[in-house]
């Protein structure tokens, strides 16, 4: 417990650190590569933080879906969580290399991203997705079909403002 316990203050420790070497504008003179390696560490030692305090707290139970007993789902939720950090952080570089080079706003790819994202949760159903306690009590509340179809909705009009909508103000 204790190991586990100076790792979460080690991680936020140094994520803070990095924080406020962006905030003092320290880093402003830095080359890209190194503020984009510092953003990654950044990144990765709060995600990281947080799946070790959660491992800390509650090994074997992810903690979210309605039901207090153990789901024994506690350890996959931490591997899941490191590797959609990933898949976030690759995704992102990808949008503004997309932004970069095409000249497609960050704002619009990370959008679609979203209603991708949403429509394949929607569709597959995976546990952490359609088991977590606001997903259960909307399915609760107005069944599973309505709810995979407020769901898609929330999609399409996600992709519809991705391509033909302006995010920006919806986003401002």
């Amino acid at each position: 417990m204790i190991p586990r316990l100076l790792a979460v203050l080690g991680l936020l420790s140094a994520a803070f650190a990095g924080a406020k070497l962006v905030d003092a504008g320290s880093a402003a003179h830095w080359p890209p590569s190194a503020r984009i390696a510092l953003g990654v560490a950044v990144f990765f030692a709060t995600v990281g933080a947080m799946v070790v305090l959660h491992s800390l707290l509650s090994p074997d139970h992810s903690g979210l879906g309605p039901a207090l007993e153990s789901d024994r789902r506690g350890p996959a939720l931490s591997k899941g969580i490191l590797s959609a950090a990933a898949v976030l952080l690759t995704y992102f570089a990808l949008s503004k290399a997309l932004e970069f080079f095409v000249g497609v706003p960050v704002e619009r790819t990370l959008l679609a991203g979203f209603a991708l994202a949403l429509t394949w949760a929607t569709a597959r159903k995976p546990w952490w997705f359609w088991d977590h306690w606001k997903a259960h009590l909307v399915r609760r509340v107005i069944g599973d079909t309505a709810t995979t179809l407020v769901y898609l909705t929330i999609a399409a009009l996600a992709l519809y403002l991705a391509i033909l909508g302006h995010p920006e103000r919806v986003l401002d």
